[in-house]
C-alpha cells in the first residue's frame, strides 16, 4: 500500500512550529497545552500472580503496582489502558482473574466516575499462553490433569477471556476509539495444552488485514498496533532480545502513520532507543514488574556489573569481581501517551517512585523523523560529571563470581582475591543528557590496556532517584597487573548512544591510591 508518507498530518513546517530541534523532547507540559483528541496509557509484562490487598505495593507479584498505576491513567483521563502482553505471569485463570480484579476496582464496568468508557486494549504474552509449562509449574500445583485443565488459560484462552474480561476473544483484534484505529495481536498458536511449547507467527493476520482494508485507514491519522514481541530491526536496533521474525515490519513499512507497541525485554524507558523511527514507528513499552537488563549488550564480555550470554559467557561472567546489579524490581514503568492533532506527547513514568523517568518524547507531525536513531542521537548531550567530582580508588578483599561450564567438566573457582575498587561518582543529567554506562579503561606502561564497561547505577529511574544519584562500583583483581606498577584508570561516561562526556582520571600506585 503507497500511502503518502507524510507522517500523520502536517509537513516538515510544524517541526519548527515546536522550536526546532528541541521538538524531539521538551520538559512536562510545555507543549502539551489544550485538549488532545485522545489519551491511552500504555504498561506491559506486569506479570502478576496474585491479588495484593494486604501486601505493600513493592511486593513480588500482586496486583497493586498495576491498580495503582490504574487509578493514575483515571486522574490523567485515559480513554483506554494498553497491556503489550504477559499480563498473568504463570498462565494461570487465577492469575488473569487477578488483573481483571485491579482493572474493575478502577474501572467498574469499564467505566471512568464521569460515566465514559475506557476500552481494554489487552494482549497476551509467552507468560499468558504457555508459563504454566515453566518450570513445571501447573504440573506441581495440579498434578491431576483433569484439574490443571481448570486452571489452565491456555486450555480455553478464549473462554476464560469471555468470562473474566466480558468480552470476545480472537487472536487478532480491531478496536476504534475516537477516530482512532488500535490492533491487537495475542501470542497464541491456535494450539491447546496438549502441544506444550509452540511458536505463536506474528504479522500474518495484521499483513492479511492490511491488505483487505488498509486503504480504508485515514492517513491523516495515526493508527496503533501492539503485541508482545518487538518487530525486527525497530525499537533497540538490529538485535533486541525476544523479537518478531520481521513479518510485522515488512507489513507496516508500507504504512508511515502506524505506531507499534511491544514489550517482552523489559528494557527501560530511559533508554532513548525505546523510540524508533524508519518506515513507521515503534515503541519498546517497558514493564510494570521489573526492568531488564541491556540483553547481549558489550560483547564478548559484557557489562562487568550485569553478565553475558553464549557458549563462553560461563568463562567471561565467572572471573568478573563487581557486584552484578539487583534491584530492578524497584522499577516499574510506563507511559502516557496525548494524542493532538499536530503533535504526540509521551510521558514516561516510574510508578514506585511517581517519577518521571526522562523528559517527554513529543512526536511532531509532517515528514520529519526526530526520533530516527541517527538524528535522535544528534540532538542528546554527552552526560558530565560534576565540577570537582573524583574517583575514589580503594584496596579491598573480593571474591570473583565462579562458575562452569555446562557438561561440568571446567571450571572457574570462586576465590577470594586482593583487589582495586573503583567508586564512580554520578555523571549528572544537564539538559537532554543521561548517563547509560561507564566505559572504565586500566593501563600500565609497557602492557595491554583493560576495559570493562559498567551500567549506571540507577539507569532506569528518573535522574533525581536515590539510586540515579548514586556512586557505581568497578572492581579490578590486582593480579590482573604487574606487581608494583602504577595503574591509570580512566572513567568515561557515555549517553545510550555512545556520545561519551569528559572522563576521570586517577592513579594507583602499589597497595596505596595515589
Amino acid at each position: 500500500m503507497n500511502i503518502s508518507r507524510r507522517f500523520f498530518i502536517g509537513s516538515a513546517a510544524s517541526f519548527g512550529a515546536f522550536g526546532g530541534s528541541r521538538c524531539f523532547a521538551a520538559p512536562v507540559g510545555v507543549v502539551s497545552a489544550g485538549n488532545p483528541n485522545l489519551k491511552f496509557g500504555v504498561v506491559s509484562d506486569i506479570h502478576i500472580t496474585k491479588i495484593g490487598e494486604k501486601e505493600k505495593m513493592e511486593g513480588w507479584g500482586n496486583n497493586l503496582t498495576f491498580r495503582h498505576t490504574l487509578e493514575w491513567f483515571r486522574e490523567q483521563g485515559v480513554d483506554a489502558v494498553m497491556v503489550a502482553g504477559d499480563m498473568a505471569d504463570l498462565g494461570m485463570v487465577e492469575e488473569l482473574e487477578a488483573v481483571a480484579d485491579a482493572w474493575y476496582k478502577v474501572f467498574p464496568d469499564d467505566k471512568a466516575p464521569d460515566g465514559r468508557k475506557v476500552e481494554k486494549l489487552f494482549v497476551t504474552g509467552n507468560h499468558d499462553f504457555h508459563g504454566y509449562l515453566y518450570g513445571g509449574h501447573a504440573a506441581k500445583v495440579y498434578p491431576d490433569m483433569a484439574e490443571r485443565k481448570k486452571h489452565v488459560l491456555r486450555n480455553d484462552m478464549g473462554g476464560w477471556w469471555r468470562k473474566i474480561f466480558h468480552e470476545d476473544y480472537s487472536r487478532f483484534y480491531r478496536k476504534d476509539i475516537k477516530g482512532y484505529t488500535f490492533l491487537g495481536a495475542h501470542w497464541d498458536d491456535g494450539t491447546g495444552m496438549d502441544a506444550n511449547y509452540g511458536r505463536s507467527t506474528f504479522g500474518v493476520e495484521l499483513s492479511a488485514f492490511l491488505s483487505e482494508r488498509g486503504k480504508s485507514l485515514n492517513p491523516a491519522r495515526p493508527f496503533f498496533y501492539f503485541q508482545h514481541p518487538h518487530p525486527k530491526d525497530t525499537c533497540y536496533g538490529s538485535w533486541a532480545w525476544g523479537r518478531d521474525d520481521g513479518k510485522v515490519t515488512k507489513a507496516l513499512s508500507e504504512y508511515p502513520n502506524a505506531v507499534a507497541f511491544s514489550g517482552h525485554s523489559h528494557y527501560s524507558l530511559t533508554d532513548e532507543r525505546s523510540l524508533w523511527q524508519g518506515a513507521f514507528t515503534s515503541v519498546g513499552t517497558s514493564s510494570l514488574r521489573y526492568t531488564g537488563l541491556p540483553h547481549n549488550a558489550r560483547l564478548p564480555a559484557g557489562y562487568e556489573n550485569s553478565g553475558t550470554d553464549g557458549r563462553d559467557a560461563w568463562k567471561h561472567n565467572g572471573v568478573k569481581m563487581t557486584p552484578a546489579f539487583s534491584n530492578a524490581g524497584d522499577c516499574r514503568q510506563g507511559m502516557l501517551w496525548s494524542v493532538y492533532d499536530d503533535r504526540i506527547v509521551i510521558q514516561r513514568r516510574e510508578f514506585l517512585s511517581n517519577m518521571v523517568v526522562g523528559d517527554d518524547w513529543v512526536m511532531p507531525t509532517g515528514e520529519a523523523k526526530p526520533f530516527a536513531f541517527a538524528e535522535h542521537a544528534k540532538k542528546l548531550d554527552a552526560p558530565e560529571f560534576p565540577a570537582g567530582a573524583k574517583l575514589k580508588l580503594t584496596r579491598i578483599k573480593r571474591k570473583n563470581r565462579g562458575g562452569k561450564s555446562r557438561d561440568g567438566k571446567e571450571s572457574i573457582p570462586s576465590v577470594e582475591k586482593d583487589a582495586i575498587r573503583i567508586l564512580i561518582p554520578a555523571a549528572i543529567p544537564v539538559k537532554n543528557a543521561r548517563v547509560w554506562d561507564y566505559k572504565v579503561v586500566a593501563e600500565t606502561a609497557g602492557a595491554e590496556k583493560k576495559t570493562r564497561f559498567i551500567l549506571a547505577n540507577g539507569f532506569n529511574h528518573g535522574a533525581a532517584h536515590k539510586r540515579a544519584t548514586a556512586d557505581s562500583e568497578c572492581v579490578f583483581a590486582l593480579e590482573d597487573f604487574p606487581a608494583g606498577a602504577t595503574v591509570k584508570f580512566t572513567v568515561t561516561p557515555l549517553n545510550c548512544f555512545e556520545k561519551p562526556g569528559e572522563p576521570l582520571v586517577a592513579e594507583w600506585n602499589g597497595p596505596a591510591p595515589v
